[in-house]
């Protein structure tokens, strides 16, 4: 293991993957995207989920990743709407995914390790599970980035499920122009006096389910986290072996639509801490957001295990995980109720 790089994440699958990637001395941002690409190999609702990450380190400043789903509809007219109390089909929720196009911009900016390494461990997932189409999915992901969803074989099946002849608004031009945001993080000043980076929109207050998390700190002073929320319940694409998150908002008649491509509100319970000469990235399951002043016992020098415990439980969380570094020795910790 490098000094000062540690790892750390909710999913068993993702964990694994993203300390594969820091011990072979991968960036902290490569271990986020391969502990993700991981566990969209166990579980189908993953891949396209919403997903949102934050970077920061010594002399980087601290960036949020924007991966939220977004309202499908780009490039059509209006549609007539549905009438309120009448039966709206499952393919009309259905959102248009953003979680490649975040990936693959947060890999240009700090990704070192070649996103082609970095999905074998999702690759391996999904096949071990006798899942070949989401495999070979997540194969494209690894070999052509963000063009992997406007591949025919792979718009296709998605249009199929969840555009316009089965009741949904998902178009071409919503998987073609795609764009992720990146924006500077937002700011809290800890009465510990170390500050907490959270991403600058608002999460939800609450989250059917909440989300996982995926953290990491690298020997080269760069911390990163991930959050995404897993689809346990969206639409299904067979011929993929994945399913698309049911965040989008169904059109109504009479109501004023919600405008495609709006960003859809997504949990993003992640923080990243820091202070001279310390940096850790944390992350809650089962939660919406994560309150930044809720961290201070973890700035304030008491052991991590026993910070993370108490962590988890004033904020009723499934499980905390963080990954610290103090410019000398990296560390990681897991807390599960």
């Amino acid at each position: 293991m490098i000094r000062a790089a540690a790892s750390s994440a909710s999913s068993a699958a993702a964990r694994a993957a993203a300390a594969a990637i820091i011990e072979a001395g991968g960036t902290a941002v490569d271990a986020v995207i391969a502990g993700f690409l991981a566990a969209a190999g166990e579980r189908p609702g993953v891949l396209l989920a919403p997903a949102v990450a934050l970077v920061a380190g010594t002399g980087a400043g601290a960036r949020a990743y924007d991966g939220r789903s977004a309202q499908p509809g780009l490039g059509v007219a209006r549609p007539r709407g549905f009438v309120a109390g009448a039966p709206i089909p499952e393919a009309a929720y259905a959102a248009a995914p953003r979680s490649i196009v975040m990936l693959v911009l947060l890999h240009g900016h700090r990704g070192r390790t070649s996103l082609s390494v970095l999905a074998r461990d999702g690759i391996a997932a999904a096949e071990a599970q006798g899942e070949k189409a989401r495999a070979g999915l997540i194969r494209r992901v690894g070999a052509a980035g963000v063009l992997a969803l406007r591949a025919s074989e792979v718009a296709r099946p998605l249009l199929a499920a969840a555009g316009p002849v089965a009741g949904g608004l998902l178009t071409e031009r919503d998987l073609e122009e795609s764009r992720p945001a990146e924006a500077e993080a937002f700011t809290t000043a800890l009465a510990s006096g170390a500050s907490a980076f959270t991403v600058p929109w608002s999460p939800p207050e609450a989250s059917a389910g909440g989300a996982e998390a995926i953290v990491a700190c690298d020997g080269r002073g760069i911390v990163a986290a991930i959050a995404y929320a897993p689809t346990g319940s969206g639409l299904l694409v067979p011929e993929l072996g994945i399913s698309l998150a049911s965040d989008a908002v169904p059109v109504l008649r009479g109501i004023t639509r919600v405008t495609p491509g709006t960003p859809l509100a997504a949990p993003a319970p992640i923080a990243i801490l820091g202070r001279k000469g310390f940096w850790a990235s944390i992350g809650l399951t089962g939660l919406a957001r994560l309150r930044p002043e809720a961290l201070d016992g973890l700035a304030s020098g008491q052991a991590i295990e026993t910070a993370l415990a108490e962590l988890r439980a004033q904020e009723d969380a499934r499980a905390a995980v963080i990954a610290t570094s103090d410019e000398r020795l990296g560390r990681s910790a897991v807390s599960e109720g």
